[in-house]
């Protein structure tokens, strides 16, 4: 990690800054705000152009990486890459006919070619004459649905602008240390590790030869709508055509609406669970795995049929979970009096309480994760959850679940005392110990095994 984020800093500092801060004002303009394929695919590029020095870029690469395809993806039957290539260089003409009239350097991506070219402006055109201010604001919703009055933050411009920098900032650091983890080199397994994973009959099940294995990251802005508004987005409205834009039009006070509208039209993930990505990439390569790391807004409900998966993050930042929530004992839940999320727990054993909630002590603050291990859809793959109470819990988890002795002790748990074969799901509820936000423990204070839920037509 420390090594990526040197690598991050020395790019921004060097000869190529200049570059690097005419992508992000592309990338930020009005002429890509509705188009996230298109931010998605400009700013890959500029990381294999000018982190990467590529020379070459393929469809194959741009459809994987980037839009989510399978590893046998076939260019000639889906054009969906030339597609999305085209209308981004569509985009790009208009961005310097307008907004960037005035930029020294003009960006290209030449036809026949998916790399980036930089030139210097020859000559400057008058910008165009649709570029007015009416063009760029959205007009007042007749009758707002959200009622709750706007932080009082948000009534103060400055703040307003300090807030976003440094949320936008942390999330775009978050997403370059993302792709720079998922370009690791791989790792030859040692003879140890051999014996352990002949032995370990957790990791066989996620990375399992011939079935993918999918690492989903959170959707970080989801869940800063959700905090900022105070409400809880369900998986139906998060699938809608109409999100973010119902909700965020919806709000009253016009300059919480603009902040908000930035916000959503963002694709960024926390740093945590880019660590934990990273982690898990590494183990995959132990088993020859094939393994991908996808973005929460950018899976379906279809997707979860087939295949394995590693889901990091609570509900809500990902709400992908709420499909396999019924088959859970540990329950997320708010306190509405405090704001703050605790685990119920449905079916309490002895011993064991009712519920669990973050208590700060003489030394740091215990918090929690659930861990499960769970069928998807159809009961043909298995689906990992990491969902901890807040990030510094959720990547406790994660460490956790990556770490040599985790398997020995998930064994013990799946391993039926009468002989029997081992059971095949699990749902564990551990206590992380946490010191200025960084977890310094785990503790498991319960589980259960878990009957796979009726299979999805």
């Amino acid at each position: 990690m420390s090594e990526a984020l040197r690598h991050a800093e020395h790019t921004t500092t060097s000869v190529e800054g200049e570059r690097w801060a005419l992508v992000h004002r592309i990338v930020s303009s009005r002429h890509l705000l509705k188009a996230p394929q298109l931010r998605e695919i400009l700013l890959y590029l500029a990381v294999r152009v000018l982190n990467d020095n590529a020379t070459s870029i393929g469809e194959l690469e741009i459809g994987c990486k980037v839009l989510g395809r399978r590893s046998d993806f076939n260019a000639n039957e889906d054009n969906i890459v030339r597609v999305q290539v085209r209308r981004l260089r569509s985009k790009l003409e208009e961005y310097f006919s307008s907004d960037g009239a005035d930029e020294p350097l003009v960006l290209t991506i030449p036809k026949g070619a998916y790399l980036l070219c930089f030139e210097p402006r020859t000559s400057r055109p008058e910008p165009a004459a649709a570029d007015t201010p009416q063009t760029r604001i959205l007009s007042e919703p007749a009758a707002p649905a959200v009622t709750r009055p706007a932080p009082a933050w948000f009534a103060r411009p400055r703040g307003t602008v300090v807030l976003l920098t440094v949320l936008v900032a942390a999330l775009s650091l978050g997403t370059l240390v993302l792709w720079r983890q998922r370009e690791a080199l791989r790792r030859v397994p040692s003879a140890e590790e051999g014996r352990a994973r002949r032995a370990d009959l957790f990791w066989p099940r996620i990375f399992a030869p011939g079935r993918e294995t999918n690492i989903v990251v959170a959707d970080s802005c989801l869940a800063a709508i959700q905090d900022i508004l105070d409400v809880d987005i369900p998986l139906s409205d998060y699938l809608s055509g109409a999100y973010p834009g119902k909700l965020v039009e919806s709000v009253a006070n016009k300059q919480l609406r603009e902040a908000l509208r930035l916000i959503a039209n963002r694709q960024y993930t926390s740093l945590g669970d880019v660590n934990i990505a990273s982690k898990f990439m590494d183990l995959s390569r132990r088993y020859t795995a094939q393994t991908s790391i996808r973005y929460s807004r950018f899976m379906s409900v279809r997707d979860f049929k087939n295949g394995n998966f590693i889901l990091i993050g609570s509900r809500r930042s990902l709400p992908w979970e709420q499909l396999f929530e019924p088959q859970l004992n540990f329950a997320l839940e708010e306190d509405h009096q405090t704001g703050k999320y605790f685990f119920r727990n449905k079916a309490p054993l002895s011993g064991e309480r009712a519920t669990y909630q973050p208590a700060s002590g003489v030394v740091g603050t215990d918090t929690y994760a659930d861990i499960a291990l769970l069928p998807n859809l159809t009961g043909s793959g298995y689906v990992l959850i990491l969902a901890g109470l807040d990030m510094a819990s959720t990547e406790a988890a994660g460490d956790l679940v990556a770490s040599q002795e985790f398997p020995d002790v998930l064994n013990r748990m799946l391993r039926s005392p009468n002989s029997q074969p081992p059971a095949p799901y699990v749902e564990v509820l551990v206590q992380e110990k946490a010191v200025g936000g960084t977890a310094q423990g785990s503790k498991i204070m319960g589980y259960r095994l878990v009957a796979g839920q009726k299979a999805m037509p």
